[in-house]
């Protein structure tokens, strides 16, 4: 029976991670269990723009430096809307590279930096949308609710 290890301990080993994204933090770079990373222990100070793995509990984190800090990193997922505070010590290792279907990408590749920079900078317009959108979607609803032209749900039933 093989035994499994922690990824911390496949960086310590081999010198490198290599497997599959789970969840929808990273999209849209990152497609939730599609997409193969390639992860590198830590090995100086990340910079922003670099994609740091890190632990939050027993979850693994693989998210965007945003500034780093004297003690730390402001880390942000490209599809998350909030910031986090995560602390140097916890941070273990860093995304080099990945493949997207069957594409290679380098995190030192120009195409990609372009792609993480405007990633950063897009990211008030795009909270912005978010929040506008839900806006008008709860006020579109009430409208037709009032109008007669929607019920509202109950619980286990489908929107009409």
């Amino acid at each position: 029976m093989s035994e499994i290890l922690k990824i911390e301990e496949v960086l310590e080993k081999e010198g490198k991670y290599v497997g599959p994204t789970v969840g929808v933090s990273m999209l849209p770079m990152l497609k939730n269990r599609r997409d193969t990373i390639v992860v590198r222990p830590k090995t100086e100070k990340l910079k922003a723009l670099d994609v740091a793995l890190y632990k939050r509990g027993d979850a693994y984190v693989l998210h965007r430096v945003l500034k780093p800090t004297e003690t730390g990193y402001i880390i942000r997922g490209d599809n998350c809307y909030s910031d986090e505070i995560v602390p140097e010590e916890a941070v273990f290792g860093v995304l080099t590279e990945f493949f997207r279907k069957d594409v290679h990408y380098y995190c030192t590749d120009k195409k990609y930096l372009r792609y993480a920079k405007r990633r950063v900078k897009t990211y008030k317009l795009r909270r912005f949308y978010l929040r506008a959108k839900g806006f008008v979607f709860r006020v579109g609803g009430k409208v037709l609710r009032a109008l007669g032209l929607r019920k509202k749900k109950t619980n286990g039933e489908k929107q009409a």
